[in-house]
């Protein structure tokens, strides 16, 4: 028996035209065709205050992420898919910070630089890290080093690689979104690999389909494998992984306020799913791809006997595939967000923020509700400034400063 916890094929399709809660609890979940989010209201809630989005500038190539290096200084970095890093300040683009397009391949439609992240020390050490496919298919993550904080560029000659993983096959599902949890170590999604090869997240002697955890900061190694990994004395398993059984986490973050890691992770024809997974829960936790997709059966063959999988806080329908999917909560292409713990919307503290980029539509998630959908086009990730201040990208090449209102 398969017991599983209670709690995008898109991103081909994503950069491919254009650019191109409630942690569950344990439980047994059999098949079936939830046609959209379950909703488990307390009996005390805030109902989500839907989101607002104000264009801040456009004429950025093909963006794919927003970051902040979270260094008093106010700027945000949006990486554009083909490998360069540009710099806004003062609502305008005022420079490149890195340009690695000679080493990123970007063909096809999920290639390209595809994660950033900042040391939490930036401002002292001037370390930064990025993943992006070079030209065999492989994901890599490489760490950069800035002159100063406050310098406007940083040199590509800087560049040092620190883990290479295989991509053999196939141009779709690779993943690449990076960022420091709570605990100071990087984690790094990876995706299945495409194509039919979705039982490497389901292998623990591959990397791909994982969240993985690594020691970025270790001396004289470019990374290490920290002790409290669930494999971290495994002879038989990837010591650097953290998670199994994502298809394609393409975008994911902390929530800053409790640690919790919210993950967008892409489906295949029928769902999508958001995970919410707790420090305390998330040590090995299998999010059950490919013997789920999101609440329902995927491939019985790949399920193991006696595992606890981890069940999707949120599920979203493919209305061209699911009978009775429900219109308002429907997607195709989920586009994870972050939790709000900026000041200026009080209201909205506390609630998560996601997109979907097939349907063009926003939502925000609180204590079990989904609010109703807002219409933007073509959101790819979504990212925070200094002040925990929320700001969008689209496809179209537009920043948004996101608000919220009724």
């Amino acid at each position: 028996m398969v017991t599983r916890c209670r709690g995008i094929d898109w991103l081909l399709v994503l950069i491919l035209g254009v650019l191109l809660g409630t942690v569950g609890l344990l439980g047994t979940v059999g098949q079936g065709s939830l046609a959209e989010a379950r909703i488990l209201t307390p009996a005390a809630t805030i109902p989500p205050v839907s989101a607002t989005f104000t264009r801040m500038l456009s004429g950025l190539t093909h963006p794919v992420l927003v970051r902040s290096a979270n260094d008093g200084r106010s700027r945000l970095f949006v990486v554009e898919k083909a490998g360069r890093i540009r710099v806004v300040s003062g609502g305008r683009i005022i420079g490149t910070y890195l340009d690695i397009r000679a080493i990123v391949r970007s063909v096809g439609g999920e290639q390209g630089l595809l994660g950033l992240a900042f040391a939490s020390d930036f401002s002292t050490s001037h370390l930064l890290w990025v993943t992006y496919t070079r030209d065999d298919g492989a994901l890599v993550l490489a760490r950069f080093r800035a002159t100063s904080a406050g310098s406007g560029s940083v040199s590509a000659r800087t560049r040092h690689v620190v883990l290479v993983i295989a991509h053999p096959g196939h141009t779709n599902h690779n993943g690449g979104d990076i960022a420091f949890g709570p605990d100071g170590y990087l984690y790094l999604g990876t995706g299945d690999g495409g194509g039919s090869a979705g039982a490497n997240a389901a292998n623990a002697r591959s990397l791909l389909g994982k969240m993985l955890r690594l020691d970025v900061r270790c001396s004289a190694r470019t990374y290490c494998i920290p002790s409290s990994n669930p494999f971290a004395h495994s002879s038989s398993a990837r010591r650097e992984i953290w998670m199994l059984g994502l298809r394609n986490p393409w975008r994911w973050s902390f929530d800053t306020g409790t640690g919790t890691q919210w993950i967008g992770d892409v489906g295949q024809h029928r769902y999508e799913e958001i995970n919410a997974v707790t420090s305390t829960r998330s040590p090995g936790a299998n999010l059950g791809w490919p013997c789920w997709e999101g609440r329902h059966s995927f491939s019985p063959a790949h399920c193991a006997a006696g595992t606890a999988y981890l069940t999707p806080t949120i599920e979203l329908c493919h209305p061209d595939h699911v009978t009775g999917c429900r219109s308002r909560l429907s997607g195709e292409a989920i586009i994870g967000g972050y939790v709000y713990r900026g000041s200026r919307y009080p209201r909205a503290r506390g609630q998560y923020l996601f997109a979907d980029y097939i349907t063009n539509r926003a939502w925000s998630y609180r204590d079990g509700i989904v609010s109703s959908p807002r219409a933007i086009v073509g959101i790819t990730a979504f990212g925070v400034d200094d002040d925990q201040e929320i700001y969008a990208v689209s496809s179209g090449g537009s920043l948004y400063r996101v608000g919220f209102g009724h």
